[in-house]
């Protein structure tokens, strides 16, 4: 069943404990459908753990998480075929070839069988998969098995994507193609895109950024907004004064 709503996260006080330490603190936002948005900070800001809150996979200590109208952990099951996640740790099956990875998910999404192929010949050219098709993910670079496990998430076409460092391991030209596969991955879609990422000068191909630091969101607008207000010229110089007011 689909729910129809126009926002496609909100986060209300969304806060997260482990013993004494405080990984997402109060936070509160909002990602409307068709939105690409970009949730930039250093390793140990609360990203993963506000994604993997979002995903109901990690319930949170406090606070309420609203996806596509669920709300989640305790609807989680209503999103299972509306979202995509690519993790950190890739999810591939490392005795499966390239096609044979992208067909099982999109098998587990209950994708029909003529759907399942159409997508996945789409998805290995988009994503300059041919020569691989036929390789099994052990025998992958990191690189390239980036790339699968992204085809991997998008199979389904999902009105929710949530990619946690996604462009790690791939190279800038490569970063590059990625981030152009999801501007017309999501026009296509109509549906909202969460990536994850330490690599700060991704940040400008979002729609809005959200900078995250010590568990909060700090700073939160367009690229180009967010530059204005701080008098910077790239996204790099924008972290590194906002870290500075912080302090």
């Amino acid at each position: 069943m689909t729910q129809m709503t126009e926002c496609a996260v909100k986060l209300t006080d969304l806060t997260k404990d482990y013993k004494e330490l405080r990984a997402v603190d109060s936070m509160n936002l909002e990602i409307p459908e068709g939105e690409i948005f970009a949730l930039v900070g250093p390793n140990g800001a609360g990203k993963t753990t506000a994604i993997k809150m979002i995903l109901g996979i990690t319930p949170p200590t406090s606070g309420e998480i609203q996806v596509l109208g669920w709300n989640i952990p305790k609807e989680r099951k209503k999103i299972k075929r509306d979202i995509g996640y690519l993790a950190q740790q890739r999810a591939l099956y490392k005795s499966l070839t390239t096609r044979e990875n992208i067909e099982f998910f999109a098998a587990i999404k209950g994708m029909t069988k003529e759907d399942i192929h159409e997508k996945t010949d789409e998805l290995i050219e988009v994503l300059n998969l041919s020569e691989y098709e036929k390789v099994r993910a052990i025998n992958l670079s990191g690189g390239t098995q980036q790339r699968v496990a992204l085809a991997s998430a998008c199979v389904n076409s999902p009105r929710l994507l949530l990619l946690d460092e996604a462009t790690v391991g791939l190279d800038p030209v490569l970063r590059k193609d990625v981030w152009d596969y999801l501007r017309k991955f999501n026009k296509k879609v109509k549906g909202a895109i969460i990536i994850t990422t330490h690599f700060l000068d991704e940040a400008e191909y979002a729609d809005r950024v959200g900078f995250m630091r010590t568990a909060n969101i700090i700073a939160l607008d367009t690229p180009d907004a967010l530059k204005k207000q701080t008098s910077s010229v790239t996204m790099e110089e924008v972290f590194l004064k906002l870290a500075k007011e912080e302090n």
